[in-house]
């Protein structure tokens, strides 16, 4: 599990370190950098996983903007060279520079390291790659053919011994992505070609997914689906081949189509394909389908997990990937990223609880770096215990105190 995160000048992230829980959701004003940490989240998986070229980037969901694009550029500040992440795991750490001029095409590594506990793996920076407790591994490795797109540990991976628990940590944030799922998308109106494992980043594949979840198990299908049904309309969700007499035909299949059934229709009338049914619907299909899938990545986020719903639902929706990223039978090591504009959102998370945390971003207006994000962690002052804040906030939820401006920044 990723413990902190340290960011140095990353788009309008010009110096934060942020201690992390198994779920964290950020709220704040649009462009106050909650997409621009989960962005940074994503460049690191991308260097685990294989490099940071345009392809392995866009399939982690990060935006594809223009290289030089990604650091920060503050008035009055010299424009950095490069710009830094710092990812402390709990069994190790891995750091990486990575710079881009102004008409350079691509991203490319200045530095970066590995450490196993407190032992260098390795160390690349401008005079080389050098391997560290790892040499004799791989003492004929030509440190010279690591392209600059390209990390280290992407090519030495299969061929060096590090602890267990650090490969795993590894191995399960490499496979970090940003899902934002799109109505268009799900709808069968487009289709995204990033090609990932369950989903799509934006809702392609969502009706084949949905079978795969079905034949895992029946009994942990429908616990997880139960959010599905909240809406109150819907009482039955299928897969099928393409229904000329349900699809309309400027849906574009992909193979299974999704059909959802309206419990208060007539049973010759009452089938309805994703194309007709509630944006609200399809996105709680996505998500309960995410959550469920044996395939989905164990650390992954959500842009946006209001999505189109009603403060009730959203609501419970936050409450139910929390109780699924913390259940007992999950994988410890699972963990969960969302942003959120939406006061309910806070409503389902336990400020005492260590797992549970919420992080205000704002844009700084003064101080030394006028304009820069500020990634501050909600909670309660040292010594408060849980009935001290209910009496302290006349039993206010957490969202009431956003909305009444209690909470510095958010707004």
């Amino acid at each position: 599990m990723l413990k902190k995160l340290r960011i140095e000048r990353f788009k309008s992230i010009y110096e934060q370190e942020i201690d992390f829980g198994k779920v964290n959701l950020l709220v704040g004003p649009n462009g106050s950098g909650k997409s621009n940490l989960l962005e940074a989240l994503g460049i690191l998986a991308a260097a685990l996983s294989s490099g940071i070229d345009q392809t392995t980037l866009d399939l982690k969901g990060v935006r594809l903007s223009l290289p030089h694009l990604f650091k920060s550029a503050f008035k009055n500040h010299d424009l950095p060279k490069t710009f830094r992440l710092e990812a402390e795991f709990e069994n190790g750490r891995y750091n990486c520079s990575i710079r881009s001029g102004l008409g350079s095409p691509f991203l490319e590594f200045a530095s970066e390291a590995l450490y196993d506990g407190e032992h260098q793996v390795f160390g690349r920076s401008a005079h080389g790659v050098r391997l560290h407790s790892v040499a004799n591994d791989v003492p004929s490795f030509n440190k010279e053919l690591v392209p600059s797109t390209r990390s280290v540990w992407s090519v030495i991976d299969p061929l060096v011994k590090i602890s267990s628990e650090l490969r795993r940590e590894l191995d399960e944030f490499a496979r970090f992505a940003i899902y934002a799922p799109q109505t268009a998308v799900m709808r069968g109106l487009a289709i995204d070609q990033r090609v990932v494992e369950p989903l799509g980043l934006t809702g392609s594949g969502l009706a084949s997914a949905l079978a795969t979840v079905k034949r895992q198990s029946e009994e942990h299908f429908y616990k997880l689906m139960e959010i599905i049904w909240e809406p109150g309309w819907a009482d039955k969700v299928l897969t099928g081949p393409f229904n000329a007499e349900v699809v309309p035909t400027q849906v574009r299949s992909e193979g299974l189509v999704l059909y959802i059934r309206d419990r208060f229709m007539k049973n010759n009338r009452n089938m309805l394909s994703a194309y007709d049914a509630s944006e609200g619907t399809l996105y709680l299909i996505f998500v309960a389908t995410l959550l469920a899938h044996h395939l989905t990545p164990p650390i992954f986020a959500l842009d946006n997990i209001d999505g189109t719903l009603n403060p009730k639902l959203v609501r419970k929706l936050s409450r139910h990937v929390l109780d699924a990223v913390c259940a007992p039978d999950r994988s410890e090591k699972s963990q969960a990223f969302m942003t959120s504009h939406h006061p309910s959102s806070l409503d389902s998370f336990d400020i005492f609880d260590e797992n549970h945390c919420i992080f205000v971003c704002s844009r700084d207006r003064a101080g030394p770096v006028s304009g820069r994000t500020n990634i501050r962690k909600l909670r309660p002052p040292a010594n408060t215990t849980r009935d001290d804040w209910i009496l302290k906030h006349g039993g206010r939820n957490l969202s009431e105190l956003m909305l009444n401006d209690r909470i510095p920044g958010v707004l």
